[in-house]
């Protein structure tokens, strides 16, 4: 082993997170080295070109866009980061030939929702007020602020007058919320469920505090121009202007134990790195179970890393190239407008009918899209005078996908169809759940957020109250992926967080 050998800090496994907490621990001077084991950094940030078509196989909504902290501090825009919005966040047409839109200004989208119904859109402008201060004192802050127990958090909310609110809020469900605030139309309320049923929740889980920032953030969601992997090239790009180091095609095997302390970090290869603190973003069991190994395990750890919950619900994505343009059939021209369109499904009753019969396993064949067109708002995702097309549907994990893939898609398509005039197809692939498990090995049976998001895996639970807060009971290793508060959907947070307390620590050694 050489001085060359030894870090400050090694994080293991370069996805957004990972890029997050190296970039913050260079800047802040420490000597890190960030391991990954694909040939490329970016994790979930993957765009792949095919014949000119720019495919986001992976993250392509972004929830956060400049609100993360690292867009400021890490310079994310001087180094090419630019984010791009739609006239019209999701559109949800109609039978009938009209279209429900929905936008980051609550006035549009009111009156929208006026045409439906006057009761509901008095309703959606009174819930907007209340959402607003409730996202801006509180959780986009606590999304960037380790967690604390839930009565804690209960008694702090307490303070404010939008706290109480989200206190009150906290233990509903998503579709009790729209009860709460008197939302009657099936039409209305299918659209509003649609913003987090389209990332696979639970709409019947007792998750309400997440629903401010599924409806507003959603509604301010944003595309990468050039590609979501454009994000994860300039944290890389920050990373290694601070003099960090990045090994590519190098798989952490074990973490080197002294003493019952981490003090570094052995590979496949047979390399081996020191290090004064070790950050992984991998899931529990892959850190626990594989890296630190079951046996050196405290006894309150083993059972909550084996009780772990993987996602019921995963996706499925279609990916078309066009020659010329794809036309929407319904009258409402401005869904052309719009970054997400919704296609499918018209009432709330509908949506959780088809949610049960898909947990089930009973929707052998597409019922429900949500479809982006990139190349609408950004041309540089597609040859010149060609459209790229990108539909996503909510599907259960089995590892049977790829045999069905292509007559699953056929479905999506002829559903599309119905909504749509696609043109002539010159050019068409499909993402299943099982490629999305064999690519990024942290997504368990296709689990985009690293583990389901239950009232038991969230907040000071993620993973478990032992670790939600970065650091473990096991000595110089350190938590910061998706698996961890606040979780998954590129926010940005679990790396941040971990920054912060690795930082901490060094200080104190």
């Amino acid at each position: 082993m050489t001085a060359a050998d030894a870090y400050d800090v090694i994080v293991i496994g370069a996805g957004p997170n990972g890029l997050v907490c190296a970039a913050y621990l260079a800047k802040a001077g420490r000597k890190v080295l960030l391991l990954e084991r694909r040939f490329e950094t970016g994790g979930g940030l993957n765009t792949d070109e095919y014949f000119g078509y720019r495919l986001n196989l992976h993250a392509v909504h972004h929830m956060m866009a400049e609100r993360m902290p690292a867009h400021q501090d890490l310079g994310l825009e001087a180094l090419g980061v630019r984010y791009l919005r739609a006239p019209v966040t999701a559109a949800f047409p109609l039978r009938d030939g009209r279209a429900l839109l929905l936008s980051q200004d609550p006035a549009e989208s009111a009156r929208s929702i006026a045409t439906l119904s006057e009761s509901d859109a008095s309703a959606f402008s009174r819930m907007w007020d209340e959402f607003t201060p409730i996202l801006e004192e509180h959780l986009i802050p606590m999304t960037y602020r380790l967690p604390e127990p839930a009565l804690d958090q209960m008694v702090a909310f307490g303070s404010s007058a939008s706290g109480t609110r989200l206190a009150e809020i906290s233990e509903m469900s998503f579709v009790e919320v729209l009860d709460e605030y008197g939302f009657t139309d099936p039409r209305v309320r299918m659209a509003l469920l649609s913003l987090p049923a389209m990332w696979g929740l639970h709409l019947e889980d007792p998750l309400g505090y997440l629903y401010p920032l599924y409806v507003c953030r959603m509604l301010s969601t944003a595309l990468v121009k050039g590609g979501s992997h454009r994000l994860s090239s300039a944290l890389y790009r920050s990373l290694l202007r601070n003099g960090g180091a990045v090994i590519d095609q190098c798989e952490a095997a074990r973490l080197v134990l002294h003493d019952g302390q981490v003090t570094g970090v052995a590979c496949s290869d047979g390399r081996r790195f020191e290090a004064r603190a070790v950050v992984s973003t991998l899931d529990p069991e892959q850190t626990f179970l594989r890296l630190v190994g079951e046996e050196h395990l405290p006894g309150d750890l083993g059972p909550a890393v084996r009780d772990w919950e993987w996602e019921e619900r995963t996706l499925f994505g279609l990916h078309v190239g066009l020659r010329g343009d794809l036309v929407w059939k319904a009258a409402e021209p401005r869904i052309g407008d719009s970054m997400i369109v919704f296609c499918g499904l018209e009432t709330d009753d509908e949506l959780l009918g088809h949610l049960r019969r898909l947990d089930a396993g009973q929707e052998p064949e597409c019922a429900w899209l949500h479809v982006t067109v990139p190349t609408r708002f950004d041309a540089t995702m597609a040859p010149p005078g060609r459209t790229l097309v990108r539909a996503e549907a909510v599907v259960r994990y089995d590892a049977a996908w790829r045999e069905r893939a292509g007559a699953f898609g056929d479905s999506c398509l002829r559903l599309l169809g119905g909504y749509a005039d696609l043109g002539e197809i010159v050019f068409r692939r499909h993402t299943t759940p099982v490629d999305i498990e064999e690519k990024l090995t942290t997504m368990k049976r296709g689990s985009i957020k690293h583990g389901a998001y239950t009232p038991l895996q969230m907040g000071y639970l993620r993973p478990n109250d032992l670790c939600s807060r970065s650091e473990t009971p096991i000595p110089g290793l350190f938590l910061g992926g998706a698996s961890m508060y606040p979780g998954g959907m590129i926010l940005g947070g679990p790396g941040y967080l971990a920054a912060q307390v690795v930082g901490g620590f060094l200080e104190r050694r």
